[in-house]
């Protein structure tokens, strides 16, 4: 596992970080997410009828006719799910199919969506639910947003979402060992570089896989995006190992608000950069910064051990909006 290189004084190594960081990539394999984004996602809706269903799944993939979509009718509701990434049910007049595919889905339901509307029409509802099922699968969103342009949004959405909230949750994890003193700080610096920022790198493969990018060519993404994010990088790393060497109540929410805000910041400044074809300017990673602190304060993520306190509650203002003013520096 990479190690941060402290200087004798504390500080951080610059020169070491990078090595770290370029060691890190290194070891990394993207195989698994590459064949993953680059497999056709598949789509089941079960409906009352073949052309309620054919509505739905062209409405949803953006797609007349997409072969990823496949049609059951209700009476095939209690059929194995298994071969589909998502399944959605559509039944206006009970909730009863949706509860028998959950069911059998067991351990797998999440990808089982309830979609009881009506008329099926265009409208503001197909977005929102393509956001749902992002969510829902957050694994597949790649491929989602890959295969289909209508998906990628909600894909963006859904894999910058999921990596800064797990990022945060270890940050919360990381910080225990601090309470050993001195050596128990050290390895959570060293755990907290590590994960973090393979979790970063990622997700930044994730955002080039929806954007179309050539995946096989996994180190000239990386060097296209590390003048977009590489600083963000740098100056999280620094931040974090500060805070890793506070008293357990003290370092845990700094360091929850900076890895959720500077993991969210950083699949902003990439997902502008792919859309754009242009790096993100100084006023723009604020606004990037400023979204990410509003959506942590929404997050269900702990930030202490003893109260169940959670990200939305007022003790994260402050540290939240501290990191998104420190995050001007990258650029």
């Amino acid at each position: 596992m990479p190690r941060t290189k402290l200087s004798p004084g504390g500080a951080i190594s610059t020169i070491g970080t990078v090595r770290n960081f370029m060691s890190l990539i290194r070891e990394m394999s993207f195989d698994e997410e590459r064949e993953q984004a680059e497999r056709m996602p598949h789509l089941l809706v079960i409906t009352p009828s073949d052309e309620i269903g054919r509505r739905i799944g062209d409405l949803l993939t953006g797609d007349s006719g997409s072969p990823a979509v496949s049609v059951w009718t209700l009476d095939a509701a209690t059929r194995n799910t298994d071969a589909y990434d998502v399944v959605v049910v559509n039944d206006p007049t009970s909730n009863k199919s949706f509860r028998q595919v959950r069911d059998k889905a067991g351990f797998d339901a999440a990808r089982v969506l309830d979609l009881s509307l009506g008329p099926i029409e265009d409208g503001p509802w197909v977005q929102l639910f393509r956001q749902r099922i992002a969510a829902a699968v957050p694994d597949t969103a790649p491929a989602l947003g890959r295969w289909f342009p209508a998906f990628r949004s909600a894909a963006t959405k859904a894999v910058i979402e999921e990596t800064a909230r797990v990022n945060a949750q270890f940050a919360v994890v990381a910080n225990v060992p601090s309470v050993i003193p001195v050596i128990g700080s050290l390895v959570s610096a060293g755990a907290d570089f590590f994960v973090l920022t393979k979790n970063q790198v990622m997700m930044v493969f994730k955002l080039a896989a929806i954007n179309g990018r050539d995946l096989n060519d996994q180190w000239g993404i990386i060097r296209e995006m590390l003048p977009v994010v590489g600083a963000g990088f740098l100056w999280r790393t620094l931040a974090r190992e500060a805070t890793s060497f506070l008293p357990f109540m003290a370092g845990t929410i700094p360091k929850v608000a900076i890895a959720y805000t500077g993991t969210a910041a950083a699949g902003h400044a990439a997902d502008f950069y792919y859309r754009f074809e242009k790096k993100p300017d100084r006023e723009q990673l604020k606004e990037f910064y400023a979204q990410a602190s509003e959506s942590l304060k929404r997050q269900p993520i702990p930030i202490g051990h003893d109260k169940g306190a959670t990200a939305t509650s007022d003790q994260t203002r402050t540290p939240v909006e501290t990191s998104s003013e420190s995050a001007g520096a990258p650029g």
